[in-house]
């Protein structure tokens, strides 16, 4: 069984985090401190007792306000989530009214609880750590759902779970609004209305993150070229990528593979 968690563990190091990403979903529990966050270009000021979630695609940066700054960390991996569950739609899905930052702090004692049963299951040589963690996921999703008003079983469909499939499986592939609607016997505004609804952002711009995801992926991982990589993530030619890649990232494609080939 292939491992859900990557990395699990505490810290209280300070560090100026500047726009970066992760190739995995991400929750934060801020237990001392306090921090600002910036995600997609918006603004959130969290502090102790408030959960950060953010998925594979949503670029961030931390700014920490305070002298002392301790969290718990999670990172996920996206191929492992079970995806017909409405509890994993915390980690994915932007429907209207969502906060990448959620008030927790009245069941701050059971989160860090399950965190530090994440970390010691992580750590640790037993038998079916991998089950256990996955539990440990799922319960903790539970616990910050029950925290929001948000209600992500009503949103459940079973169109957008496949096409988001289809996107992160086969990026490369080229699509259209109107082939993905005949697809699904459905109008072309009847899918993008109900895409829009559950993610919060257009079939389009959601493959487009995706394919960006995977090619952030090859530069951090890979020696393959700029346009070896153009090819495989499904763009047209190097100037439309570059200019998606820096439009979503703020930087260009070169500076961020000497960034993290540096780090």
């Amino acid at each position: 069984m292939q491992s859900m968690v990557q990395e699990v563990y505490r810290s209280a190091e300070i560090l100026l985090k500047k726009p970066h990403f992760h190739d995995c979903h991400q929750i934060i529990l801020i237990s001392k401190g306090d921090v600002e966050f910036c995600v997609n270009g918006n603004y959130f000021t969290a502090g102790a007792g408030n959960i950060a979630i953010f998925s594979r695609y949503e670029n961030h940066s931390v700014r920490v306000k305070s002298e002392e700054y301790e969290r718990y960390v999670l990172h996920i991996d996206p191929t492992v989530v079970n995806r017909k569950s409405p509890v994993y739609a915390l980690l994915t899905d932007r429907p209207v009214g969502f906060l990448n930052i959620i008030d927790t702090s009245s069941s701050t004692g059971d989160i860090i609880d399950i965190f530090e049963h994440l970390i010691y299951e992580h750590n640790s040589v037993d038998k079916f750590t991998d089950e256990m963690e996955q539990l440990l996921v799922k319960q903790l999703l539970i616990v910050i759902y029950r925290c929001t008003n948000l209600y992500f079983d009503g949103l459940q469909d079973d169109i957008v779970t496949d096409v988001k499939r289809q996107f992160e499986n086969n990026y490369s592939e080229q699509y259209s609004l109107e082939k993905l609607a005949r697809q699904y016997n459905i109008s072309v505004s009847s899918l993008s209305h109900r895409f829009r609804s559950v993610t919060g952002t257009s079939v389009m711009e959601y493959l487009q993150s995706c394919r960006i995801a995977h090619a952030k992926r090859m530069f951090a991982d890979a020696d393959s070229n700029i346009g070896e990589i153009v090819q495989k993530c499904g763009f047209s030619d190097s100037s439309n990528f570059s200019r998606t890649f820096k439009k979503l990232n703020g930087m260009s494609p070169t500076d961020f593979r000497k960034k993290y080939r540096a780090e």
